[in-house]
């Protein structure tokens, strides 16, 4: 960022969000906020031309846009379109260039075998399908007098609310098929990432009953529900957002924990409120998800480190270990030296369970067949650098 533009915007009102300025491919033509961006082509942007790339499936294209100069589309228009049935329509009608899939209606296009509808594809419609660099997660506020707090006890609890909690059915139900089981805070295509980490909670009530009785949360008063073990009642509390997605979490949640005897309401809130109440400490629960937007896995430990608990980090975990293993890997290059370096620290949160891993997200794209030269970066990061170029030139530099 310019530093005059943060002199003249960087109030507490944030109208520097309102006056971006940067040296990207493109600037801000128009914004009417909540309904459509236009951007167009920067004229000054530096001499970049189309990224190469030696991988065999992308011969073709680079046949086509090897050489050219970046930016390539004079243009960009960008509707803002809230409801997942007409930003899919307005997709089919050919009103958009291409479209990400809503969550809640993959079935729309693809088959069981999450390929594209025959139908769609007779009209020369591509699919990119593949894993975000993304996990979706519910936080414990590891400060609330109920689920915070590091003694076996309350370890337990929150180990035993994992169990409780069906992440299967909320892939294989809610999510319809478009995710898998998360095991660790670093998701796969991401460096960082280990697949040898698999000590996940799996669901098992029985186990989370158990876990329950053993450590003295048990119906004390004779009500049906858990209480905690001074004999106060247990009564969870998460954070909702007001979402057609969020409702049947809250369903899922409410039928796994009564399962187990356990009692839970929903703050329901607007996201940015509910963003707010949690960087304030006044969640104990909240459900939400982080998408990475480089091949580092820092980002997603970074939620997690204790010196950034209150903002990035909502669970306000705090493990000095942790810590020190945070510190470490950031000293280090990306090596089997920094992945072992993240192992430890995964096993950490799978341990202490700050996190409830929920699930690796699946990502559909659709392009309609006039589109040329279109290559959705976050499924490929190893065969293409897409990532901030300057950010590159500074590592090199040693910055």
């Amino acid at each position: 960022m310019a530093r005059e533009v943060i002199e003249a915007y960087g109030d507490e009102k944030h109208w520097t969000m309102a006056n971006p300025v940067g040296t990207g491919p493109y600037r801000l033509k128009e914004w009417r906020r909540a309904q459509r961006i236009v951007l167009e082509a920067n004229p000054d942007f530096r001499d970049e031309t189309f990224p190469e790339s030696a991988a065999p499936e992308n011969r073709a294209l680079m046949a086509k846009m090897r050489g050219k100069k970046l930016p390539i589309i004079g243009r960009i228009e960008i509707n803002i379109i809230d409801e997942s049935n007409p930003r899919l329509l307005a997709f089919q009608n050919r009103e958009l260039d291409y479209v990400t899939v809503p969550a809640d209606l993959p079935r729309n296009v693809l088959g069981p075998d999450n390929k594209l509808k025959p139908e769609l594809a007779a009209q020369g419609i591509v699919l990119e399908h593949g894993v975000q660099p993304a996990i979706t997660y519910t936080f414990f506020n590891m400060e609330d007098p109920v689920v915070g707090g590091y003694t076996k006890e309350k370890i337990a609890l929150r180990r035993a609310i994992g169990m409780a909690f069906n992440v299967d059915e909320e892939v294989n139900i809610i999510r319809q098929g478009q995710a898998e089981p998360a095991t660790q805070p670093i998701p796969p295509n991401v460096a960082g990432y280990d697949p040898n980490v698999k000590d996940r909670q799996k669901y098992d009530a029985a186990a989370a009953k158990a876990l329950l009785d053993k450590f003295g949360y048990v119906d004390r008063d004779g009500d049906g529900w858990r209480d905690l073990p001074d004999g106060k009642p247990l009564k969870l509390v998460m954070g909702s957002d007001t979402s057609a997605l969020l409702r049947q979490y809250d369903e899922l949640w409410q039928r796994s924990l009564k399962a187990v005897g356990i009692r839970i309401e929903f703050v329901k809130q607007k996201w940015p409120d509910l963003l707010k109440m949690a960087r304030y400490g006044q969640l104990q629960m909240w459900f939400l998800g982080n998408i990475n937007t480089t091949p580092e896995g820092f980002a997603f430990m970074s939620l997690l480190y204790g010196p950034h608990a209150g903002f990035s980090n909502l669970a306000r975990f705090d493990l000095p270990e942790f810590n020190s293993l945070y510190e470490k890997a950031r000293t280090l290059p990306d090596s089997p030296e920094r992945t072992l370096v993240f192992r430890k620290m995964s096993e950490l949160v799978n341990a202490y369970s700050p996190w409830m891993l929920n699930a690796y997200r699946y990502e559909n794209v659709l392009y309609q067949p006039w589109m040329l030269g279109v290559k959705y970066s976050v499924f490929d990061w190893h065969a293409w650098k897409y990532y901030d170029i300057d950010l590159e030139r500074r590592q090199r530099a040693g910055k």
